[in-house]
């Protein structure tokens, strides 16, 4: 029997993310080549490792048992390279999801930044609400997401990146009494807020609910440039980030709506499931700590070079 790592590494890869072609984009390599060397490793092995489904790849029970073995056998290769030395570079192509904001304030930093301290790794963004960005994560079709949220359940690793002042907005149109609300006070005016598929909506909607926080009129939008406008036109109270529209508060387009209480600061965490043979995903959490900044960049709202990926 001749089993080597290459063909645990195809495996591995291939059954986590259900496609050959994932993993071949992961390894730097075809999806034939990863296909070859998992029936490689079957045959040396004498048994069905993998299932080939029409919806992707599932591992057999004999598959299921190998993937802790394969995970094991490239650790103990990432130790060897780390402590003697061999290889320190991190390497491989890893897609990354973001929310909106993100995606209009520090992510072309992010990239800019991964490349430039680690040339072999490749960065694939994709920008979505935070919801449908977790559930991409759980599918195993992205590798890393950084999104509002402090919990997401005990297979993944949450590291705080940043946070953000985020607090109710309103055009002076409106006429909003200039103290602090009571959570009934603010009921009486329409809410604008992110769709369903918000992350956003999942941290506060607890908090608002203990401080008795109930919106009668609610309208929903799944973009922050169309948010912005219908707060800016006076059509209703939005929770917005302060770094980023610090300059419509400045410009007296909006300005912050008190309450009592005020909602807590937005805490973005990079969410990922923990790895034991690479240090890339952690790379990646790391630098995004180091580059969080919320604060509008050069291109406004409505001229983003940043496209939402559906």
């Amino acid at each position: 029997m001749n089993v080597t790592l290459k063909q645990l590494e195809a495996f591995y890869f291939s059954v986590t993310s259900t496609s050959f072609t994932v993993a071949a984009a992961k390894l730097f390599t075809t999806q034939s080549a990863v296909s070859k060397r998992v029936i490689e490793l079957e045959q040396a092995l004498g048994v069905q490792l993998v299932h080939r489904m029409p919806k992707g790849l599932v591992p057999t029970q004999a598959g299921a048992r190998l993937i802790p073995i394969a995970e094991e056998s490239m650790a103990l290769r990432e130790r060897i390279a780390r402590e003697v030395g061999l290889d320190n570079e991190v390497r491989g192509t890893f897609r990354i999801g973001v929310t909106e904001l993100v995606a209009l304030t520090w992510l072309t930093r992010l990239l800019r930044e991964l490349k430039s301290a680690h040339p072999a790794l490749e960065i694939e963004p994709v920008v979505d609400a935070g919801m449908n960005l977790f559930s991409a994560l759980e599918a195993n079709t992205i590798d890393l997401t950084i999104l509002p949220g402090t919990y997401w359940g005990d297979a993944y690793q949450c590291v705080e990146v940043g946070r953000v002042e985020d607090l109710w907005m309103a055009s002076p149109k409106l006429g909003i009494p200039d103290r602090p609300l009571k959570p009934d006070e603010l009921a009486e005016y329409p809410v604008l807020e992110q769709a369903a598929g918000s992350a956003k909506n999942a941290f506060y909607g607890p908090w608002n609910r203990e401080h008795g926080f109930r919106f009668k009129k609610v309208f929903s939008t799944n973009s922050l440039t169309v948010l912005r406008a219908l707060t800016i036109e006076g059509l209703g109270i939005s929770q917005l980030a302060v770094d980023y529209f610090a300059s419509d508060i400045n410009a007296g387009l909006l300005r912050v709506v008190r309450t009592d209480p005020m909602p807590p600061p937005l805490i973005y965490s990079a969410v990922y499931r923990p790895s034991g043979f690479s240090r890339a995903l952690d790379v990646i959490a790391e630098t995004a700590g180091h580059v969080c900044n919320f604060k509008r960049g050069p291109f406004d709202l409505a001229e983003s070079p940043i496209r939402m990926m559906r």
